[in-house]
């Protein structure tokens, strides 16, 4: 009878040790939701670029290009207890500066054949654009973690529309051979751009601090490799009017997310 009850104790206790070892994640949790928000100051780009304008109080200083921030929401799901599967939507905020050298300048031919180049030197907000971003991403742990507790990493590939923001463009102009503030900012960007696309490739790491059973809280950076496609399908400085041509803002779109590298993020993750 004793040795009936050895035999029963032992079996009890593997299946629960088996319990124990087929729970994923947190808790047993095995899906999560993840929000959070997300910046840099654009250090690289500062360095080897120059000063632009932005506005303040209706009049335009030079500044700086500091913002860069944006938020982010994903949804995931728990595979093991080191490894989950998460796809997440970015949303990003940032300028690009539309001088270059203090400087605008077009070069074109018009209806009647004549080619006209022009230089001029005005004062030109910094051009604010927008990057939404789907990202679907692998989340992973060492032996030791629980995904989404603890130290994870991730890794992911995303696809991103970015374009302007708004298309009211502040100049500041001494009116000059019939070249006014208001007619600059009428044709400053090539009316044929629309949105570029892109494709990011991420590195993250993460630190997420359990608060309950169910909510974690997560500091973090991410280290970035990002480009733009398509550049071919975008009109050439010839090709158009305008001081910016839609391959003039590929470029310097592309320039900035590309010194863009790393982020540093804040939020949290909800499991259940």
């Amino acid at each position: 009878m004793l040795r009936n009850n050895y035999v029963l104790l032992l079996l009890s206790v593997c299946m629960a040790g088996s319990s124990m070892a087929q729970e994923k994640g947190f808790y047993g949790k095995k899906t999560f939701i993840e929000f959070g928000l997300q910046g840099q100051i654009p250090v690289f780009q500062n360095l080897v670029a120059e000063k632009g304008y932005v506005e303040k109080n209706g009049t335009l200083n030079k500044s700086y290009n500091l913002v860069d921030y944006g938020f982010k929401a994903s949804l995931g799901t728990i595979i093991t207890e080191n490894v989950g599967l998460a796809l997440e939507y970015n949303h990003r905020f940032y300028q690009v500066n539309p001088l270059s050298g203090g400087e605008l300048n077009r070069q074109f031919t018009d209806s009647n054949g004549v080619f006209h180049t022009e230089y001029i030197y005005p004062q030109v907000a910094f051009l604010n654009i927008q990057e939404r971003m789907i990202m679907p991403k692998l989340i992973f742990s060492s032996d030791f973690g629980r995904i989404p507790a603890g130290l994870t990493h991730e890794i992911g590939v995303g696809y991103s529309l970015i374009g302007l923001t708004k298309a009211d463009f502040q100049v500041a102009y001494a009116e000059t051979n019939g070249v006014t503030a208001e007619s600059i900012a009428k044709s400053l960007v090539d009316p044929a751009f629309e949105e570029v696309k892109g494709l990011t490739f991420m590195y993250g790491i993460r630190m997420n601090y359990p608060v309950t059973k169910s909510f974690l809280l997560n500091v973090g950076f991410r280290y970035s490799y990002a480009t733009l496609l398509n550049k071919k399908g975008f009109r050439n400085r010839e090709e158009s009017e305008s001081w910016l041509s839609g391959r003039e803002m590929w470029s310097r779109i592309n320039q900035h997310r590309q010194f863009g590298i790393i982020n540093f993020s804040v939020g949290g993750t909800l499991c259940f």
